[in-house]
């Protein structure tokens, strides 16, 4: 071996012992560090929550932090799956950005059979399932009890899971229908004949033609026959 060879595997070797010699931050706390971080942003009594946070080279040597690591932890927004969270040592100085994915375990409801549009969704049509989401925020019914008057917006498949904005409030008022006008003045009701002239759901607003005077006034939906007027 020439002597330039020696010298060049020589320095080779010397680093590489260097290195070795040199502690290092275990990876692993370094991702501990961030589930932390995040778990201590939410709400302790909020179950079924997982995190994850992101498998980190395993050839990354960073020096190994003469004090506790700290960590910064961006605002978290309800439906957000991911979280950049910086961690950092102040001696020796370094830090790194580790990405921690948010998943929480909802229960949801799920379609037996195929429904169209405009539908009633029964208890009988559903079941109840366990799935694992991204983010803290479910978008899907988790209750029969959300179910009550509630009609598909759209046509779903069977084995769906059953989105909250596939579902609208059912009709109580429907265009055309003959229904009555009550108002209160001075502490005495008033009613008067009406005409829906639009569609209207619960407490939803409504025009409609008072038939005595022939005036169109705005109300609220109270009942399945009655429009409310407020002054």
């Amino acid at each position: 071996m020439d002597v330039k060879a020696l010298t060049v595997f020589t320095c080779v070797f010397l680093c590489a012992v260097a290195r070795a010699q040199i502690p290092t931050e275990p990876i692993s706390a370094v991702r501990a560090s961030a589930d932390a971080a995040v778990r201590a942003t939410l709400d302790p009594n909020l179950p079924g929550v997982t995190l994850v946070p992101a498998t980190l080279d395993p050839r990354l040597a960073l020096a190994a932090c003469s004090s506790k690591l700290q960590t910064y932890v961006p605002e978290l927004r309800t439906n957000q799956a991911k979280l950049l969270v910086r961690v950092s040592c102040a001696s020796p100085a370094w830090y790194m950005n580790v990405p921690v994915e948010i998943r929480r375990t909802h229960d949801v409801l799920v379609l037996k059979r195929a429904l169209g549009r405009g539908q009633v969704v029964d208890s009988a049509d559903v079941t109840l399932q366990k799935r694992e989401l991204p983010g803290l925020a479910s978008p899907f019914v988790a209750s029969v009890d959300e179910l009550k008057d509630r009609l598909t917006r759209r046509p779903v498949p069977a084995g769906t899971a059953l989105a909250a904005d596939a579902l609208t409030d059912a009709l109580l008022i429907h265009r055309g229908q003959s229904v009555v006008l009550a108002a209160v003045s001075n502490g005495i009701e008033v009613r008067a004949p009406g005409l829906a002239l639009a569609d209207a759901s619960a407490h939803g607003r409504v025009r409609v033609q008072n038939l005595n005077s022939l005036k169109i006034v705005e109300g609220v939906a109270d009942t399945d026959s009655v429009v409310r007027i407020t002054f």
